[in-house]
């Protein structure tokens, strides 16, 4: 993960007519159904998972190409059971959640290839362990700016995500990775923004993103010599991001 980070942000640089560098906060809240009751949550509040990210932007005629590259790093509260039933609450730590994406936006239409990966977490209960989710995805949306005096801007986007081969890996006994259910998303954002001359704008921005996980098959888990069929059930993601940024042109 670190080299990929490394190789978009590198190759970024060469290509960037925009250089947007922003820090940034997530609210999670995620949630497994299964008989259509709600298992089990995470969750968290604002300033708990917090993380940076990067993005250039090389303008072509009357497009222009994007590569995004984020990270964020915190911890949550996972609200659920052990699997004899007995209600559990606790916290978890080392939550990650990666995003990687290069786009292309003609005005108004955006079209994305990205990758995601999350790092649930894990507890220091005794038999907990950590999952690790994560997928390519295609985008589709649009994008529309509005322009203030020439220097105030309010951009807002609307996206719908697909994603290929949707994998979980747990980590735990012999390390399965099972096939997830169909999963798709939407994004919506909204920022704004001002211009201080040519070359420099600050800005703040609102995103909230949704993904949808079906059931998965049942697949074998071996776990101190025995064997136990599990399955990922059902769930949704509603996460709301907070931040401010700082872009540069060129």
């Amino acid at each position: 993960m670190k080299k990929i980070f490394s190789i978009i942000c590198c190759s970024s640089i060469l290509l960037a007519d925009s250089f947007n560098y922003y820090f940034f906060s997530i609210k999670e809240n995620y949630k497994e159904y299964y008989l259509g009751s709600t298992i089990d949550r995470d969750y968290n509040s604002f300033g708990d998972l917090n993380g940076i990210g990067i993005k250039y932007t090389k303008n072509y005629y009357y497009s222009n190409i994007y590569i995004i590259s984020e990270a964020s790093y915190g911890k949550s509260i996972y609200n659920g059971a052990y699997q004899d039933g007995e209600k559990l609450i606790t916290h978890q730590s080392n939550v990650q959640i990666y995003n990687l994406l290069i786009g292309i936006n003609t005005n108004p239409y955006l079209l994305e290839l990205g990758y995601r990966f999350w790092n649930r977490g894990e507890s220091n209960n005794p038999g907990d362990y950590d999952e690790q989710y994560y997928w390519p995805y295609i985008g589709v949306g649009i994008q529309n700016l509005l322009v203030f005096n020439n220097s105030f801007f309010v951009k807002y986007t609307l996206k719908y995500n697909y994603a290929f081969s949707p994998k979980l890996k747990v980590l735990l006994g012999n390390n399965p990775t099972i096939d997830l259910g169909t999963t798709t998303g939407a994004q919506a954002q909204i920022s704004f923004s001002k211009k201080f001359n040519y070359k420099y704008k600050i800005g703040i921005f609102y995103r909230y993103v949704y993904w949808h996980i079906n059931r998965s098959n049942e697949i074998n888990l071996i776990y101190n010599g025995k064997t136990y069929k599990i399955f990922e059930p059902e769930s949704e993601t509603r996460n709301q991001y907070i931040g401010i940024y700082l872009q540069k042109s060129f």
